[in-house]
């Protein structure tokens, strides 16, 4: 450890992530890598299906709050130009839709 550390606090995050797309261009790639605590809230604006926002949660989370699903859409990749493409790893609980993109998923029956 080089003692060059930010930590990863509501402000911060959200500061990286600004900076990720910040300068995004069409033909971009960007990469996106989230390993901490994620979790879900009761969700206020009716959009989940599930009746949850799921949240990543920030070391000062009791202070700041966490960081909603809807928040990361509208404000980080909703306003990319079309022709960027961002490749993302969030290593979290609750992170199979804290992205909020759509899918399509197919299921082939295996039988033996």
């Amino acid at each position: 450890d080089d003692g060059n550390c930010t930590s990863p606090t509501k402000a911060n995050i959200w500061e990286s992530l600004l900076w990720l797309v910040g300068d995004a261009q069409p033909g971009d790639a960007l990469f996106l890598h989230f390993s901490g605590h994620g979790g879900q809230v009761r969700d206020v604006s009716g959009d989940e299906e599930s009746g949850f926002d799921q949240t990543m949660i920030p070391v000062d989370h009791k202070v700041a709050g966490s960081i909603l699903d809807d928040d990361i859409l509208d404000k980080i990749l909703k306003p990319l130009a079309k022709g960027v493409h961002m490749f993302s790893i969030m290593d979290c609980c609750h992170s199979g839709t804290i992205l909020d993109l759509p899918y399509t998923m197919t299921v082939d029956k295996v039988t033996g």
